[in-house]
């Protein structure tokens, strides 16, 4: 058959050039972008929702402009994982990794502790969780990573971006 035209497979289907995309089917990184995409817009829309802070009480970064920030971000290496997963042919994608849906689900517990448990003692709690379900077994490392990580991100947070962490349901059992 010629370059333009499919040639047949082993049952004699008509069957796409190999290394071409076949018309009209999504490549696997535009349908993870697309669903990155949505979620970017929902946090978005939800920011909309958010109280407005007067400019002389606010100090540090509003609490609307951060997660705007983030989402544009987000969305921005999405849309670049979308253009440059089109350069590559079916042939040379892998398959996702069995650990990234047990990794997710951690990820899950994690914004659900949270409110709960508190910002602190969550982040505590996934990196500890996370390196052992990775199958780290240096406790060194990890406790270190628990006990430094957290409190490198509240001093980011609290002292240079001057944004409180809320109060956990946790946390309002010892006040």
């Amino acid at each position: 058959m010629t370059e333009n035209n499919p040639r047949p497979d082993e049952e004699g289907k008509r069957a796409w050039p190999l290394g071409r995309p076949r018309p009209f089917h999504l490549h696997g990184d535009t349908l993870a972008g697309v669903a990155i995409l949505i979620c970017c817009a929902i946090v978005f829309g939800l920011t909309l929702t958010f109280d407005d802070v007067p400019s002389a009480l606010s100090h540090g970064v509003p609490p609307t402009q951060f997660p705007r920030l983030l989402v544009g971000f987000i969305a921005a290496l999405t849309l670049l994982m979308m253009f440059e997963g089109r350069k590559k042919p079916p042939s040379e994608r892998k398959p996702v990794p069995r650990m990234v849906y047990p990794s997710t689900a951690l990820l899950l517990v994690f914004v659900a502790l949270m409110n709960w448990a508190g910002t602190m003692v969550a982040m505590i709690g996934f990196c500890i969780a996370l390196p052992l379900l990775w199958g780290e077994r240096r406790y060194v490392p990890i406790l270190l990573l628990a006990a430094l990580f957290p409190i490198a991100v509240y001093y980011l947070f609290s002292e240079v971006m001057e944004v409180r962490f809320p109060a956990s349901v946790f946390t309002k059992l010892f006040e």
